[in-house]
């Protein structure tokens, strides 16, 4: 057996041509068993192409165990793929969570808009329909007919009913959790006035048979108070509060139903001793007998508009035709009143309402009385303009003439007229 045979020369003689440097040591426990046919290097003894040839050791560039590329290369960059998806993957998990984030945000700012809507406008058919009342408790107040205490009573009573259901449909709102303290100042003003149409029912008889003036105009007063503070608590502790809630929470498109009066304009007066005594002689005044029937025997009556004015520069309004007024911190409406019938009138009540026609709500209502009007006679009464109108803008102003007990005929007790207030 000669030295090549023994397998103990280890040793490289030769380095393959064209590689510089030494060669990277083999690979695995066995140096030897990576031969390569196709490798240009020297194979030492040879013992025939079996599998259990040591055969030489490829060196060259063949397609065998040969030199093996940098790390981080071809194979290398395949392994961090998995990694990269999975980057890939948490990003779009981010950015649909910030999507959903954004969807739910919106939905809920939706349906918080959509509450505040809902709530308000359940509040304003409240309290229109609370305004009502008190349109028709003037009515009553003014005693058309005539009619006798007992009448009056029954009538301000059922109006009572009628108030204490908007109670309960006040305490029956899903009120917004910050609006929760205005809901409850809403209940109560509508609650003082319920208070208040029960004690005017309850004095009426006193009231219309008193004849101590100062005892029945004190005792009305009263009960008319109750309005005026139901007002009050409805301005200043359910619009007010309301407005800033939803500043703060940039709620816009939503109204918060406002000057809902149950005493406008000058009827504010009747909760004094001195404005509720005006109420007493239309109350006093009956169309019945001693025997309690109907007098049909008295003389025509009937009253109605001559003329209307705006003064100080005594501009002539006609109804149904547009006129300009000028502009005056003086403007007024003066209201001629003929009384047409046969009768001498007390008490007649004229009512002036001005009105734009781009704010329909915000109508300015205001009247007097005329103390006395012969028969064949006219009268004046001076009522006061608008405050703060919007100059150059379309308005109504309405003039009425209450009609008297027993008047039949009303067609000429109330007229539209067209104006424009300008500089």
């Amino acid at each position: 057996m000669d030295a090549d045979d023994t397998g103990t020369d280890f040793g490289y003689d030769d380095q393959p041509t064209g590689v510089s440097g030494p060669l990277p040591p083999a690979e695995g426990p066995n140096p030897r068993g990576r031969g390569s046919s196709g490798s240009s290097g020297r194979s030492r003894g040879g013992r025939g192409s079996g599998g259990g040839s040591r055969g030489g050791r490829g060196r060259g560039s063949g397609s065998g165990g040969g030199l093996r590329g940098p790390r981080g290369s071809g194979g290398g960059g395949t392994m961090q793929t998995p990694a990269a998806r999975i980057g890939i993957a948490v990003l779009g998990a981010i950015v649909l969570i910030i999507v959903l984030v954004f969807i739910v945000r919106g939905c809920q700012r939706s349906q918080l808009e959509d509450s505040y809507s809902s709530y308000m406008g359940d509040v304003t058919t409240i309290v229109t329909a609370s305004g009502k009342e008190a349109d028709s408790l003037q009515e009553i107040l003014q005693n058309k007919n005539g009619a006798g205490a007992p009448e009056l009573q029954v009538q301000v009573r059922e109006l009572s009913n009628k108030a204490e259901a908007l109670v309960g449909q006040a305490e029956a709102l899903s009120a917004p959790d910050s609006l929760g303290a205005p809901n409850q100042s809403l209940i109560t003003s509508l609650q003082y006035r319920v208070t208040g149409l029960k004690a005017l029912a309850d004095s009426l008889p006193s009231v219309i048979d008193s004849q101590n003036r100062a005892y029945s105009s004190a005792t009305l007063a009263s009960a008319m108070q109750r309005f005026l503070a139901s007002d009050v608590i409805y301005q200043d502790s359910f619009v007010g509060p309301s407005k800033r809630v939803l500043a703060d929470e940039g709620i816009t498109g939503v109204q918060v139903p406002d000057r809902q009066f149950f005493l406008s304009g000058v009827r504010a007066d009747q909760a004094s001793p001195t404005g509720a005594g005006q109420l007493i002689p239309a109350l006093q005044r009956t169309g019945t007998t001693e025997d309690g029937t109907t007098d049909t025997t008295g003389a025509l009556r009937g009253t109605g508009i001559a003329s209307v004015q705006a003064l100080p520069q005594g501009v002539e309004l006609q109804a149904g035709t547009d006129t300009e007024i000028q502009a005056s911190d003086k403007l007024e409406w003066q209201v001629t009143v003929e009384n047409a019938g046969e009768s001498v009138e007390t008490n007649v009540i004229v009512r002036a309402t001005f009105a734009s026609d781009a704010s329909p709500n915000d109508a300015q209502t205001v009247e007097k009385e005329i103390a006395t009007i012969e028969p064949g006679q006219q009268q004046s009464v001076t009522l006061p303009g608008p405050k703060s109108p919007t100059f150059g803008e379309a308005s109504v102003l309405k003039i009425e003439v209450v009609p008297v007990p027993g008047e039949e005929k009303t067609d000429n007790n109330r007229a539209e007229y067209p104006v424009k207030i300008v500089f």
